[in-house]
């Protein structure tokens, strides 16, 4: 196995807001390093899952350490579906999307938010009352979802409310327009924090790849958000206000097989 040093390895390339370098520069760069990056995560996460996955077998069944341990499992197997997406993504065109149960990908993104995000914040995740299936790539929309967590409990570093919700609704002509994708039956995953909220500038700018107001960001979060959404013929909205926190909505198409678009 390669070492873990990272002496041997060049740094990655400054992608700050206001960093030195056009923006082909610096994702020539990125292109550049992301055969090197990618086998030795692959390194990484053979070592993780292998791992818990011994250390889920060995702790006590059924008990609180066993269970992180099983979450961590599928937190790495997540990363390594991820992986093998990527890997796939750079041989051919992207799979046609999946049909996805929305309550089975809540249960998810609940379990792997609740270990992510700030220990004062106080998560809530809502789902529809009946059946529900959407459009998209499972992995790739439990962490999108996750992403949205993460930035909106970054945002609220003293704590406060996070809430996920999905719901059916339909686009008319009009709205449809506006998020510039065809009118019909969408489910909306709307994740909303009381954070700090972001000016009109950084909320203008906030999809721009490499955009990023964090000393540590990669400004790649809410692009790749947009980027599942589109894949699948959804979209994302922003919604924010300094002091007043952020609202993200992530539309993904309803499925033609869906219990309740059959139902409608």
């Amino acid at each position: 196995m390669r070492s873990l040093s990272t002496a041997t390895k060049p740094p990655l390339p400054a992608i700050a807001a206001n960093g030195a370098g056009s923006k082909d520069q610096r994702l020539g760069a990125l292109h550049r390093m992301s055969g090197a990056l990618t086998h030795d995560f692959n390194n990484l996460l053979g070592v993780i899952l292998s791992a818990n996955e011994r250390l889920a077998a060995e702790l006590p069944e059924g008990g609180e350490q066993q269970k992180l341990a099983l979450l961590s499992l599928e937190a790495a197997e997540r990363g390594a579906e991820l992986l093998r997406r990527a890997l796939a993504l750079a041989q051919g065109p992207e799979p046609e999307p999946e049909t996805l149960s929305v309550p089975d990908v809540l249960a998810t993104l609940k379990r792997l938010a609740a270990q992510a995000i700030g220990p004062g914040v106080r998560l809530t995740v809502d789902g529809p009352a009946k059946p529900l299936q959407c459009l998209g790539d499972s992995t790739g929309l439990e962490m999108a979802l996750l992403n949205l967590c993460l930035n909106a409990s970054q945002a609220m570093p003293d704590g406060g409310r996070l809430g996920v919700r999905a719901r059916e609704l339909r686009l008319d002509a009009t709205d449809a327009a506006r998020l510039g994708v065809a009118p019909g039956g969408y489910v909306a995953f709307t994740v909303r924090d009381s954070g700090a909220g972001m000016s009109p500038q950084t909320l203008a700018r906030a999809r721009d790849p490499l955009f990023t107001t964090k000393a540590t960001g990669t400004g790649l979060g809410l692009s790749s958000v947009a980027d599942v959404a589109d894949a699948a013929g959804g979209a994302l909205s922003l919604h924010s206000r300094e002091g007043h926190g952020t609202t993200a909505t992530l539309y993904m198409p309803v499925a033609a097989t869906s219990p309740s678009a059959v139902a409608a």
